[in-house]
């Protein structure tokens, strides 16, 4: 222990030396001609060292730098879809607001007891005709099996479809052209007239119950009517638009009319919907009906 210590001693003093005779010495000393000496001999290595190091080094940088753009790029795109459903719910708001005011006989109970929750579609069904639909929202954001489904159309946004199946972040929509959809509704300028819609081929509804004596006409709105037989509650509320009468026929013998209907919504061309979360009694109620 004793000779280590007047090891590292005296490797001290001659370091002192050297360092206060470098520095009293000019630069053509011993000690200076030394370090150049050092130097000459260990900066190729130090060039070797670094050509050698520097591929390493800009594949590091290149993967930093990959990373950021991909943290930026998910950023980015999460920030984009909350401003696309931003902007899907005011429009949503807006226009149908517009159309509760203007038109006669619909009524607000929707947007009383429900809460809108805007989805991207993030996947289709296999069939040609689009009939079901998988979104973003499930039960974590209020959506549950028979939420009424909306969505920007032609015309303003209309009823499309309703939640068939629910999971805790995603869930299925079938749409109103799924061959056993039947909605009950009402048509405006036609004495709230009540008839059960259902859909004879794609993007084509008819709706039966009609008496003859309740005046339908082309370009009538077809509304919920929240119901679907006397005293039965409908899974869709009143007053949710869905498009208009396109025609009106019978026979001289029939004492129902026939009517049919173009919807405001084409599900092919949507990307985004907006289901309606019930937040009443009344609401889930609906929701529960068999």
């Amino acid at each position: 222990m004793l000779a280590r210590r007047l090891i590292v001693g005296g490797l001290v003093v001659l370091c002192l030396i050297a360092l206060s005779i470098y520095g009293r010495e000019t630069s053509s000393g011993p000690l200076h001609g030394i370090q150049s000496g050092a130097g000459t001999l260990v900066t190729p290595i130090q060039d070797g060292v670094s050509r050698a190091v520097q591929p390493v080094r800009s594949a590091w940088d290149w993967a930093k730098s990959l990373v950021n753009a991909r943290d930026r790029a998910a950023q980015l795109a999460k920030q984009n879809q909350q401003l696309r459903a931003e902007i899907v719910q005011s429009q949503i708001n807006g226009e149908l607001n517009k159309q509760l005011v203007t038109v006669p006989g619909l009524g607000n109970q929707w947007n009383v007891d429900y809460r809108q929750v805007p989805a991207d579609i993030i996947g289709w069904s296999t069939s040609p005709y689009y009939d079901e639909a998988r979104i973003d929202k499930g039960t974590s954001s209020g959506v549950i099996v028979n939420s009424p489904v909306i969505a920007k159309g032609s015309a303003g946004p209309a009823l499309v479809g309703v939640i068939t199946q629910a999971g805790p972040i995603s869930s299925t929509i079938s749409f109103l052209s799924q061959p056993q959809t039947s909605v009950g509704v009402a048509i405006t300028n036609a004495s709230s007239a009540f008839g059960i819609m259902q859909p004879t081929a794609p993007g084509a509804f008819e709706i039966t119950g009609i008496p003859v004596s309740k005046p339908v006409a082309d370009g009538d709105i077809v509304y919920t009517a929240g119901f679907r037989a006397l005293g039965q509650l409908s899974i869709f509320p009143r007053g949710i638009p869905i498009g208009l009468v396109t025609g009106v026929g019978h026979r001289e013998t029939d004492v129902q009319q026939t009517v049919q209907v173009d919807p405001f919504v084409d599900p092919n061309s949507l990307a985004y919907v907006v289901a309606l979360a019930p937040k009443s009694a009344l609401a889930l109620q609906r929701a529960t009906t068999p």
